[in-house]
């Protein structure tokens, strides 16, 4: 062994002249410094990305040379090494991840003792093993330098106990006086967080729970209370349907649960031996998505034509006459839509991403006629992942900007950022009198609060969800707090007055509260797995009662339509970003958009020819400069 040689490249062996010159540097490979530092600006620069990021990865990438079979050090890792850990040999735990917009059962895989990898979790008959970009990213997020590195008073590092005391004698003193008490998340699938919560809200009787959702799906939960009289998100199931269409819905990249509709969209779409043919998908949108791109047929509508276009189609389904803005030429198109459709009765899924309320109403009416519910659509078990309903949102808001609000707790949300009006709402959260944030860092909305009490990252802590009815998940740590954070759960227990640690709080409720749980093999069983079904449930049907909310809705879409006029704007989620909770994730700003293939920026999609005629420089190459362009938004403005 001593008398191996080992070269770092090919210029070594060879001993070309150019390695032979540069021989006495530290670094053999000569890096165009001077081409990468030339001029003011890197976009002067004559080198190429690839260079330049070889410079800057440079002392990584000689350190990872240097470890390459060098002479060995030999030294003891452990004094008592655990015995589940083997050096080199990596180990894998069941968890859950949810940051209040994606939902995914997964495996991390560590080595040594470090999350390095998220994975699909194959026993999860939701995902079925898959992922998505964002949750596979979410590992980076663990060793992010930006999170917070323990708890924070009114901007000084503070004692766990110390916080603890100032916020429980604040509490005590708002709650005798009558103050209301209010807590901001985003929707919470844990049933263990949310017992937490309602333990809170015992001991101080003035709290209310307010859900709010980066991305509203309150339409949705709104026409099916109207439709069927309960306020509920059904499961949509793509592997059962030989028909799709889909109305401004990107169902394989971000709406409601992508990863699962994935998964069944390829199911019913991969032909093999056995199988011949397979489903049939039309697109209408108003915008280019992954799920229109991956369509047989696909037409553009603006987005105030949509549900006039859910109106027609009912009309043309049904032989009804309800009133509807005519589309022009696009009418024969969705004739000729409803003519298919009605073939594929029983078989047929339509879904619509709009967050309006008389839409959906709409969708819900012509998925009944196709016989839809109790095959494509299980109105049986319900989606939790999303419960926010914007009307009780806008009334909280209201109580904060009018003064009504004492005492405001905001966990797994960021209020200032995603609201249209978050300026004004930051205005007004800090005058109240005790602010908490339970956010892992000090962002937009923590920059205005009292208190901050970190949660742990999800890869930290001890978890648990029900997305679905009947379906439960539980995570674990996979490595011990990096920083000084503490269990959400524990936070809210404590400043209750209960002292229990979010393990033995959350196996209790489980052993408690889940009947079937022994049967199953109990709870050590479920954290192995990840998941447990504590019931299953057929395919169930929906009664739907459709003349009165039916005329109603098709009204106020009749004069939604007419009132639009002109250029319309199209915000939509970036597959890479989503609701942006991890927009200082790297690997995700580094992500192309799998339509435009941009990165890091934001841009307005125009087509040429309409952008010059509006005034707009465009960007050709790199002749033209490009405008930036302020789009103001419900009185927000967005450069």
């Amino acid at each position: 062994m001593s008398n191996k040689k080992y070269w770092k490249g090919f210029e070594e062996l060879q001993e070309t002249p150019e390695f032979l010159k540069l021989k006495e540097n530290e670094f053999a490979e000569e890096l165009p410094m001077e081409d990468v530092l030339a001029g003011e600006q890197l976009t002067d620069s004559k080198t190429n990305r690839r260079d330049f990021l070889k410079f800057l990865g440079f002392s990584v990438t000689a350190a990872t040379l240097a470890a390459c079979e060098t002479p060995v050090n030999r030294s003891i890792p452990y004094l008592n090494k655990p015995e589940e850990i083997v050096p080199g040999v990596a180990n894998y735990y069941a968890s859950t991840y949810w940051d209040g917009n994606d939902f995914a059962s997964v495996l991390v895989k560590t080595r040594e003792g470090r999350p390095i990898k998220v994975d699909g979790n194959n026993l999860c008959p939701i995902t079925k093993g898959g992922s998505h970009a964002r949750v596979q990213a979410s590992v980076l997020s663990l060793y992010d330098s930006e999170r917070l590195k323990g708890p924070k008073a009114n901007g000084a590092d503070a004692s766990w106990d110390k916080l603890d005391e100032s916020i429980i004698a604040q509490l005590n003193e708002i709650a005798a006086a009558g103050g209301n008490i209010r807590i901001l998340s985003g929707s919470v699938i844990s049933p263990s967080l949310k017992k937490a919560v309602s333990e809170f809200a015992t001991k101080y009787p003035n709290t209310k729970h307010i859900s709010y959702d980066a991305v509203s799906y309150s339409g949705i939960l709104e026409a099916n209370e109207a439709s069927f009289g309960k306020r509920m998100v059904p499961s949509y199931d793509f592997s059962k349907a030989d028909m799709v269409v889909g109305f401004n819905c990107d169902f394989l990249a971000n709406w409601l649960s992508p990863v699962e509709h994935a998964r069944q969209y390829a199911e019913k779409r991969k032909l093999d031996p056995s199988k011949k043919k397979m489903s049939r998908h039309v697109q209408v949108e108003s915008i280019l998505t992954v799920t229109g791109s991956n369509a047989d047929e696909r037409f553009t509508l603006k987005p105030s034509q949509i549900g006039s276009a859910l109106v027609h189609l009912y009309n043309k389904l049904t032989g009804s006459s309800l009133a509807a803005k005519s589309l022009g030429e696009k009418d024969a198109r969705i004739a000729k839509l409803a003519n298919e459709l009605s073939s594929f009765k029983g078989k047929a899924l339509v879904v619509c991403g709009s967050n309006d309320k008389q839409a959906q109403i709409i969708v819900n009416a012509i998925n009944a006629h196709l016989g839809s519910y109790g095959n494509t659509i299980n109105a049986a078990v319900e989606d939790f992942t999303r419960q926010a309903i914007d009307s009780e949102v806008l009334e909280f808001i209201k109580e904060v900007e009018s003064g009504q609000v004492q005492a405001l707790f905001i966990m797994n949300s960021n209020p200032v950022y995603s609201l249209s009006n978050g300026e004004k709402f930051k205005d007004a959260l800090s005058k109240i009198k005790l602010s908490v944030s339970l956010n892992e860092r000090a962002d937009e909305t923590g920059a205005a609060v009292k208190f901050h009490a970190p949660d742990h990252h999800y890869l930290e802590a001890w978890t648990d969800a029900q997305a679905r009815t009947g379906f439960y998940t539980l995570g674990q740590p996979t490595i011990a707090p990096i920083f000084n954070t503490r269990n959400a759960i524990e936070s809210f227990l404590s400043w209750a007055g209960i002292k229990v640690d979010a393990y033995d709080y959350i196996r209790q409720n489980w052993e408690n509260q889940l009947t079937g749980l022994s049967s199953f093999g109990g709870f050590d069983k479920a954290l192995h797995d990840g998941a447990f079904i504590a019931e299953s449930f057929s395919a169930s049907g929906a009664d739907m009662s459709v003349s009165a909310e039916l005329s109603a809705a098709a009204v106020a879409i009749n004069e939604y339509a007419g009132k639009a006029a002109g250029t319309e704007l199209v915000v939509y989620q970036k597959t890479g970003m989503g609701i942006g909770n991890q927009s200082n994730n790297p690997w995700l700003q580094e992500l192309p958009d799998p339509i435009t293939k941009v990165t890091w920026d934001n841009y307005l999609i125009m087509n040429p020819s309409e952008a010059k005629a509006q005034g707009f420089n465009i960007i050709l190459g790199q002749e033209e400069k490009a405008d930036m362009v302020d789009v103001t938004v419900n009185g927000a403005t967005l450069r």
